[in-house]
């Protein structure tokens, strides 16, 4: 991720989000409110479990740095395409290769849809790659180390991975795609980040989802989410929903009903495509691009609270 605080200084901006289920009858109640047929059934949401949530994202970082073109990370690709296939049946790689200078660097999102027949789609997606650079950290040796990716990275996939492990027993009114991107956060520089993003928005399979949501940062301890600028300013009805079901299902202390950030990330080229897609971050995260970004900053109760939203 790439992003712009208005502090932070003057690092380039972070990205990331949430996004859920809402529950049982409030569920329909909140889908007919926000444009879903008077007819819409009811929605049997079972509880997100926030241990098995927090066991994917310390698989992700046991797994490795999953830095593209390393081992780990095709070991992370295939844990992933493997964990949604067993929820939802079946996933598949879309590959795609970033020319990094001379050399042919591959790469693969982890796609996989529950109920793929629905005409009706809403998209969720993370990215799951990490930062081969610490860039924040102050000494420069420090700099040079990858880092785990705990929060930046894993904490979105994770959320998705235990939404997907619902859906077949809790079926929504709608399909539901699941994205992975990877080669959002490469770096240094934006041209070589959210790449992932940039070829499945080239290649976005039809029909357009309805909305989207993108998830990234949203499992540390402090947890803190704001609506994002861009998501703000392109999708508010998307951020309307999510802000008023995050107040519903409890977690109006998380979910924190102001703009605060302008974030450069994967939502960007989705919404150039025109799928409305807001941005879930906690950019207050202390830790973001350094080599503390691992799995004590993050709680499962911060996975809850997004998951359940």
């Amino acid at each position: 991720m790439e992003h712009r605080p208005i502090t932070r200084r003057g690092f380039l901006y972070v990205a990331l989000g949430a996004a859920g289920a809402i529950g049982a009858t409030e569920a329909s109640r909140y889908l007919r409110g926000n444009g879903a047929p008077e007819d819409a059934p009811d929605i049997a949401v079972p509880a997100f479990d926030a241990d098995r949530a927090f066991g994917y994202l310390e698989r992700q970082v046991e797994i490795g740095f999953r830095v593209p073109g390393t081992p780990a990370h095709r070991a992370c690709r295939d844990y992933l395409r493997d964990q949604l296939a067993r929820s939802l049946g079946s996933a598949t790689l879309q590959p795609f290769v970033f020319e990094d200078g001379g050399d042919r660097l591959p790469m693969w999102n982890v796609l996989a849809e529950h109920d793929a027949d629905n005409p009706r789609k809403v998209l969720l997606c993370a990215h799951w790659d990490t930062r081969p650079t610490a860039d924040v950290e102050s000494d420069p040796e420090r700099q040079r180390q990858p880092i785990a990716g705990a929060n930046d990275g894993a904490s979105g996939v994770a959320v998705l991975l235990e939404i997907a492990s619902l859906l077949r027993t809790s079926p929504p009114p709608v399909g539901v795609r699941f994205v992975l991107f990877d080669g959002e956060d490469l770096g240094p520089d934006s041209d070589r980040m959210y790449l992932g993003a940039k070829h499945y928005a080239r290649n976005l399979p039809k029909p357009n989802p309805e909305w989207g949501v993108l998830l990234d940062m949203v499992g540390d301890k402090d947890l803190g989410i704001w609506r994002e600028r861009t998501s703000q300013a392109s999708a508010p009805e998307v951020n309307d929903r999510l802000f008023r079901a995050a107040r519903e299902a409890g977690h109006g202390d998380v979910f924190h009903d102001e703009v605060k950030w302008s974030i450069m990330d994967d939502h960007i080229p989705l919404l150039q495509a025109g799928v409305p897609v807001i941005d879930l971050i906690d950019f207050d995260y202390p830790y973001w691009h350094t080599l503390e970004d691992t799995v004590d900053k993050c709680s499962p109760e911060s996975l809850r609270a997004v998951g359940e939203t």
